[in-house]
């Protein structure tokens, strides 16, 4: 693992990077500025983690931002910065919107129980999943229209549990690229390039019919979890696709009410009637409809409330290490109420240690999701882990 410190004041980055290499990292660069830390990347490798304040002289921390995650020079992004919360939301909302994993925003001066805690959850995260830490990786369109054509994609299933007693309730499908040379490509890699090329209905057919295969095959094996799929603004507008769904339902004898299908917040509050009819059919039909990263503060809660959600999955940046950051439960806490007002389940996504799951719990979170939880697996390891989950304390 490579990390980059980006900090103007020296005192803070060499406390910050002998912070990381304590955690068992060697490889910590240390820049001082935006146009700094983008020349040593444009003659080095990319790096796994760029902790940057937002407050740099020169370049600012959001162009820098902007720019690492257009450049592809980094995976992860931790923010360390006295910004006020509402700034720190949205530039790690603009870096997820780029494809970079936002990991989190410490409140500057970093404390090094807190800091030590993000990276260690990192690298917990980069351990357990064989793709988390892979540099970006660059594909055509014309290589996404073979693969479909050569079902190269599977799917990864990462269980979600009920907060109130432990038991398992549904798994989400998360698309991977099996690429015969490159291995396992992230969905960041390819979905973009893929909804802007019109194939974005292709691979979530492939994901639909593979995800309900296996559901019917725990089915069989007397583990039933509900099935989340991802949708995206693209696969809303096709009038197709809840005849197509409900078709899939009916082959794999999955109901409809154990298909849940996830949108996130910013495509939920389209005013396109395609999309609004697509929502409104498939509710019909029964299949549950989750908004995905709520509570990044896109839609109102009347534009929220005329689409008819089943339930709501709190976005990480909200979730991950909010025990170690008490400032922050409040704004969790609202999250959620907010959620239980527009009466839908509430389910928090980047659960990555026993206080935040315990947390949750105490606020009243329905389910949790995340590598507290479990990593994400393939399907043939879903149904060992859900037999035996239980004899692992929580």
């Amino acid at each position: 693992m490579r990390v980059m410190v980006v900090d103007g004041q020296v005192v803070p980055r060499r406390m910050a990077a002998k912070l990381i290499r304590d955690c068992g990292v060697a490889d910590v660069l240390e820049a001082e500025s935006g146009d700094q830390a983008l020349a040593m990347l444009a003659k080095d490798a990319a790096i796994d983690l760029v902790v940057t304040d937002i407050r740099l002289e020169g370049m600012d921390g959001v162009t820098f931002v902007r720019r690492i995650a257009e450049q592809s020079l980094a995976t992860h992004l931790l923010l360390i910065s006295n910004v006020d919360e509402p700034l720190a939301r949205t530039v790690m909302a603009l870096a997820r919107s780029l494809n970079l994993d936002a990991a989190g925003h410490i409140r500057k001066p970093a404390t090094p129980e807190t800091l030590r805690a993000c990276v260690q959850r990192l690298l917990v995260r980069r351990a357990a999943s064989p793709i988390l830490g892979a540099r970006a990786i660059h594909v055509t369109a014309e290589e996404l229209r073979q693969a479909i054509a050569l079902r190269q994609f599977v799917p990864y299933f990462q269980p979600r549990l009920r907060g109130a007693d432990g038991s398992l309730t549904a798994v989400e499908a998360l698309i991977r690229w099996q690429h015969p040379q490159r291995g396992l490509i992230p969905p960041g890699a390819f979905i973009p390039l893929a909804d802007s090329a019109g194939l974005i209905d292709g691979i979530t057919g492939l994901v639909l019919e593979m995800s309900l295969a296996w559901a019917r095959r725990w089915h069989e094996a007397g583990v039933a979890p509900s099935i989340s799929v991802n949708l995206t603004e693209t696969a809303l507008k096709n009038a197709h696709l809840p005849n197509e769904l409900l078709a899939l339902a009916d082959e794999y004898g999955i109901p409809p009410a154990r298909i849940l299908l996830e949108v996130t917040e910013s495509d939920a509050i389209t005013e396109a009637p395609a999309a609004l009819e697509t929502l409104a059919r498939l509710r019909l039909m029964e299949f549950g409809l989750s908004i995905d990263d709520f509570g990044t503060g896109v839609a109102t809660p009347d534009q929220l409330a005329a689409v008819p959600f089943t339930e709501a999955k709190i976005d990480q940046s909200l979730v991950t290490g909010v025990s170690d950051q008490p400032q922050y439960v409040g704004v969790l806490a609202q999250t959620l109420r907010q959620a239980r007002d527009l009466g839908l389940k509430t389910v928090a996504e980047g659960v990555e240690s026993k206080a935040d799951w315990e947390l949750l719990n105490e606020l009243g979170c329905d389910e949790m999701q995340g590598f507290y939880v479990a990593r994400p697996m393939p399907g043939e390891e879903i149904e060992g882990w859900a037999l035996g989950w239980h004899r692992q304390p929580l």
